[in-house]
């Protein structure tokens, strides 16, 4: 973990550290800083607040992959239980009273860091919108409408990338569904570009920043995928049987999705949590595309097979992939019933027991986004409509 808030500039760079050879703009003056750089204090409290949060962040992104847990929505849980704490913290960060801080910032005036609220926020907003409650979403949705202003002048790419994603996803998965299709991908786009300079300039160590980029990359891939299937009408039950059962998504569509995915890979190569994800995006991406099923079908079967944990050193490659975690286990269940060709499921009741199946597993997760999905698609398939946690 890097010894300052990376996210949030929060403090100058030291002396021996060389400069980017390519930065992203202007190094922010010295009178934006939250903290002053040599008060033991300072850092250490710092340092926990950025622990908070990116335990947070791994909560959701890296979870435990035993699929025999019966912890229900431990994850999201425990993931709100970081940042209710960091809240917490951030509320007493600047008191006036402290010594450590050293300009007219927020943090001076009010007592709180804002850069830090404002990351707790967002993550906050985006596992309420994964568990389809919007009513708490929308409560903290106006402390994330704007970047706090020592991040507004730090020109990072990261926390831009984090608000237009957060704008994307509102237009999509919150209940205030204002923006249009091509709108949402116009936001899209700027997410992805700035998510693209900053996976170009994030140092190897900073493993805050990976979890930070994992997290808006697979976001921004949900918020496309979610377009491209709103975009499909109502089937009844013997068209949905087939694979590619709504229209294919268009060319500017594809180059968004194909976009972010490029960048979710390139993350993978250097933070390995990252593949898990890379595997089931790629199958969606060839089901929006209407490529041949085999190879899809290929790719969603590293995600339904429970693989062993890795060996000694020498294990195969097979063995050294990320186990798959019990919700991606489910989004692979829900692909393949909803989209592989009859071919590939043939054996009776198999695609409603698939199905069923995912449906019992995201309710147990607290993933009420995915689970309605399930649910209309049993519906369609004359599967009925309850599901048990059993």
């Amino acid at each position: 973990m890097s010894t300052c808030f990376p996210l949030s500039l929060a403090r100058a760079a030291p002396r021996d550290v060389p400069p980017r050879k390519k930065p992203l703009g202007p190094a922010p003056h010295p009178t934006h800083l939250l903290f002053s750089t040599v008060d033991p204090l300072a850092q250490v409290t710092q340092l926990f607040r950025e622990h908070l949060l990116e335990r947070a962040l791994n909560c959701v992104t890296q979870p435990n992959p035993s699929p025999g847990s019966a912890d229900g929505d431990k994850e999201f849980s425990d993931a709100l239980g970081y940042l209710q704490l960091l809240n917490s913290c951030s509320d007493a960060a600047g008191a006036p009273a402290c010594s450590f801080s050293i300009s007219s910032s927020m943090a001076t005036t009010t007592g709180v860091d804002p850069v830090a609220k404002w990351w707790a926020s967002l993550t906050a907003v985006v596992i309420h919108w994964l568990r389809r409650d919007e009513e708490a979403a929308e409560r903290l949705c106006p402390l994330v409408e704007h970047l706090p202003r020592v991040l507004q002048e730090s020109e990072r790419p990261l926390p831009r990338a984090a608000l237009h994603s957060f704008k994307a996803a509102r237009a999509l998965l919150g209940c205030a569904k204002a923006e249009s299709g091509p709108a949402s991908l116009t936001i899209c786009e700027k997410a992805s570009g700035y998510l693209q300079d900053s996976l170009a300039t994030t140092p190897a160590s900073s493993s805050i920043d990976k979890a930070v980029q994992l997290f808006l990359c697979d976001l921004l891939l949900v918020v496309r995928t979610s377009l491209w299937r709103q975009q499909q009408p109502p089937a009844p039950a013997p068209a949905a049987q087939g694979a590619s059962s709504g229209p294919q998504a268009s060319a500017l569509e594809l180059r968004g999705f194909q976009r972010d995915l490029s960048s979710l890979r390139r993350l993978a190569q250097s933070f390995r949590p990252a593949m898990r994800r890379v595997f089931l995006h790629e199958a969606t991406a060839r089901l929006m595309a209407g490529a041949s099923p085999t190879r899809t079908h290929q790719l969603l079967d590293r995600s339904l097979r429970r693989r062993a944990g890795p060996g000694g050193k020498g294990g195969t490659v097979a063995e050294l992939e990320p186990r798959p975690t019990r919700r991606e286990h489910a989004e692979a269940l829900l692909l393949a019933s909803c989209y592989l060709p009859p071919g590939f499921l043939s054996a009776p009741g198999q695609r409603v027991g698939m199905l069923a199946e995912a449906a019992r597993t995201l309710e147990k997760l607290g993933d009420r986004r995915l689970l309605h999905d399930c649910q209309q698609m049993l519906m369609r398939l004359g599967g009925g409509t309850t599901v048990t946690s059993s």
